[in-house]
């Protein structure tokens, strides 16, 4: 129930206890009509008491709660300072919950909150005037009804009927709360008003704020005088990317500052007169378009590559010799001469700085290590490098750029290995030269002319950047695995180095110095026994791998590693590698011993071939059938070796009475000769004297000496002609233990240099098919 006890106003009584009506996110004022609804079931009977008796109730504001608050108000939560109401009219809702109108009447300070029961209620102390100063109140109603008729005028606040019922109250204190019932304000501004204790503070407030709300009037104002000259009104969405230009003017974010830095660049950067020339082209083209426009965004971009390259940024190179050649004999066992030519090209450096830098092309085997090699020399010359893949490129765009004017254009890959290594001179290493590739979209190859000319380089032009940009203190290290795959022009600007296979000897040196420690490390075996003796290394390389390089070596030596490991981490044991025990561990061995090939036979005759992936043993095998006079090749031989064969069957032919053969045998028979692996193709004239050594061989019944291997090319004269990848070809008889070699004598100027290869060998240089089958017919058994 209400309390008895009231205090009297002009409204009349006022009972001391009230039922507290929260409102959550407005203020009520004195004179104010508000709407409010009402879940709470505490809140309702406290209305529902209020309707019985005085009808009045206490409104009081809840405190401002964080965004990410959505929990129930607390009595903590409530102001102390509220608005004694009338309740006029109440509406029960049908989903629950009642809907009341009341009328502020008077402010009402809160002494105690009584949450007893099922009522919230309050003592309240009943605040009917405010201190009124008449004459400093007259004083600040008159200088605030210009305010109010500007902002009035503005349309922002006030309705246009406003003015006409203020001039109608004449009540200082009913016109602030007139004044107060149409401004916004949020919560903790309105409550600040309404606790004012003086018409002169409330007044000042009012003011204050609509001070507030006049700034803010004049600010747009501005923002659309700004704005209106440019304005085209045919397109909303440029007036309104204007207005926001504007509005981050007037807050001091102008969004040019991205702008104002690359303008900066165009100015500060060494860049050639041709780049500054375009980028402040192109700059004036962003600043007079839309910057939100797609164009807007393809010029931002191109500006932005511009001046991130590296112009005039050289790495100064290290001069000093036995810092290099300590650094490149660390990387890479053998491999003599390509160090020798990165030594004497620093060694010309140091005496001339703007030197003849050299476009390398090392071509050789897999696994022989081209591309760390190339790495090496980056590192012993103390420049950046970065490595760039051809592999399958076929878009001549991948070299030049794509053009602006295509969607997700960018730089070619030179000039983006140029900004990424953030240097004008670094080492690019160009991998798989030979494996790039021509289509309908260009001839990426041709493309590559520009960059590795000498000539032609220092002015190299991208299709994106769209100017020239220097690539001659660029220092180009090109990877091939097969020569002849590189068109001629190409080849011919670059200094090819041959990077033939390693012998046995080179072998073991390099898995003794560097694939044993890296494995180790790489297994984390570093302090737990882990150890490969000489004997098992000798095992793997004769016994598991006939490669040129060291790739399979290298994953062999991994895997029992990985052997040892699993041993180790499962029972806690260790393993002691053995020759005799390493098929337990690697499995049957890859490469039996070549009893068979060393066998002399007829008709079979040792070849040497070349391929990409290095030197090999190519059997020759020629048989006789009766027919008439045919002659057959099979194994997947290319039309120069079948070339060849033709060539040595006529030989033969002229020359039977000399090998005492019965003409009447190459009518009566057919002759079948074969290269085994049938499925890889071959080809080339270099097996020409191997050839005619079958041929021979079958139709005089003399064996084949087994120990001789054999290459050279043979013209219809008899004469042995010189050859190609003669180092590889070595390799494979020494690999395959071959004693004897048989080699065309215009080849013996190409063995220099080679000593260490052909060491234990029985070389036979020969000029004429007569000398060769004297080493290799046996007499007939």
């Amino acid at each position: 129930m209400e309390s008895k006890k009231t205090e009297t106003c002009q409204h009349g009584e006022i009972p001391s206890v009230l039922p507290i009506v929260p409102t959550i996110d407005v203020v009520v004022f004195p004179h104010m009509v508000v709407p409010l609804l009402i879940l709470d079931e505490k809140i309702i009977k406290g209305v529902e008491l209020a309707l019985n008796g005085s009808k009045k109730i206490l409104l009081l504001a809840a405190r401002q709660q964080a965004e990410d608050y959505h929990g129930p108000i607390g009595i903590h939560d409530l102001h102390k300072v509220g608005t004694v109401g009338t309740i006029m009219r109440v509406m029960n809702l049908p989903e629950g919950g009642i809907k009341i109108l009341t009328q502020g009447i008077c402010k009402g300070v809160v002494e105690e909150i009584i949450a007893e029961g099922e009522l919230l209620q309050a003592h309240i102390k009943v605040v009917e005037k405010l201190v009124v100063d008449r004459q400093e109140v007259d004083k600040q109603l008159h200088n605030l009804l210009p305010v109010i008729e500007r902002v009035s005028s503005a349309g922002r606040v006030f309705s246009p009927d406003f003015q006409a019922i203020l001039s109608q109250i004449e009540d200082p204190e009913r016109v602030a709360d007139f004044i107060l019932s149409h401004l916004s304000l949020n919560v903790t501004q309105a409550q600040a008003l309404l606790e004012q204790d003086s018409l002169h503070k409330l007044l000042e407030g009012i003011a204050l704020n609509l001070t507030g709300e006049l700034e803010i009037n004049n600010v747009q104002e501005a923002i659309r005088s700004n704005t209106r000259d440019s304005i085209n009104k045919s397109q909303r969405e440029y007036y309104l990317r204007e207005q926001l230009k504007a509005i981050q003017k007037e807050l001091g974010e102008d969004s040019d500052n991205e702008l104002d830095d690359i303008k900066n660049k165009i100015h500060s950067l060494p860049m050639s007169d041709e780049a500054r020339s375009e980028a402040q082209k192109q700059m004036k083209r962003l600043e007079k378009i839309s910057p939100e426009s797609m164009e807007a965004a393809v010029i931002r971009t191109h500006l932005e590559w511009l001046v991130a390259m590296p112009w005039g940024v050289l790495t100064k190179d290290m001069l000093d010799i036995m810092h290099a050649k300590n650094i490149l004999d660390e990387h890479h066992f053998g491999l003599d001469e390509i160090k020798e030519r990165i030594l004497d090209f620093l060694s010309m450096r140091a005496l001339k700085d703007d030197c003849h830098t050299p476009i390398l092309c090392l071509v050789g085997p897999p696994g022989v290590g081209k591309t760390s090699l190339a790495q090496a020399i980056a590192d012993s010359l103390g420049r950046k490098n970065f490595r760039i893949s051809l592999g399958g490129v076929y878009d001549e765009s991948e070299i030049r750029g794509h053009r602006r004017t295509y969607v997700g254009a960018m730089p070619g890959r030179f000039v983006q290995a140029i900004k990424r290594s953030g240097s004008s001179n670094p080492v690019i290493i160009i991998d798989e030269i030979d494996k790039i590739g021509a289509s309908n979209r260009g001839d990426p190859s041709a493309a590559l002319l520009e960059v590795l000319d000498p000539e032609q380089n220092s002015t190299f032009y991208d299709n994106y950047l769209g100017v020239h940009y220097d690539f001659s203190k660029v220092m180009f290290i090109a990877t091939a695995n097969d020569l002849a795959a590189i068109p001629g022009p190409l080849r011919d600007r670059m200094e090819i180095i041959q990077l033939s296979g390693y012998t046995h000897e080179e072998k073991f040196e390099i898995a003794h110095r560097h694939l044993v420690p890296k494995a180790i490390s790489n297994s984390g075996l570093g302090n737990h026994g882990f150890a490969v003796t000489d004997d098992i290394i000798h095992e793997i390389i004769e016994g598991y791998t006939r490669e040129s390089g060291v790739r399979e070596l290298s994953r062999l030596i991994q895997k029992l590693c990985a052997k040892f490991a699993r041993a180790y981490v499962e029972n806690h044991s260790e393993i002691h590698f053995e020759k005799d025990h390493l098929v337990e561990y690697l499995g049957p061995r890859r490469i039996p011993i070549e009893i068979l090939m060393k066998k002399s036979k007829i008709g079979v005759t040792n070849g040497l071939a070349w391929t990409m992936y290095g030197g090999e043993i190519l059997q020759v095998e020629a048989a006789l059938a009766p027919g008439c006079g045919k002659l057959l090749l099979t194994g997947q031989l290319g039309d120069v070796m079948k070339e060849s064969a033709q060539a040595a069957m006529t030989y033969a032919k002229a020359h039977a009475d000399l090998f005492g053969i019965d003409q009447k045998m190459f009518t009566s028979s057919d002759l079948h000769i074969h290269l085994p692996a049938g499925a890889i193709p071959k080809d080339g004239p270099s097996a020409g004297i191997a050839l005619l050594s079958s041929i021979l061989s079958v139709f005089t019944k003399r064996a084949i000496n087994g120990d001789y291997a054999m290459t050279g090319e043979l013209n219809l004269q008899g004469s042995v002609l010189p050859i190609g990848g003669l180092k590889e070809k070595i390799l494979a008889a020494k690999q395959y233990g071959l004693s004897h070699v048989i080699l065309p004598r215009l080849n013996e100027k190409d063995l220099v240099g080679m000593d260490k290869i052909h060491a234990g060998l029985d070389l036979i240089f020969v000029d004429s098919v007569e000398e060769v089958l004297q080493h290799v017919l046996l007499p007939q058994g």
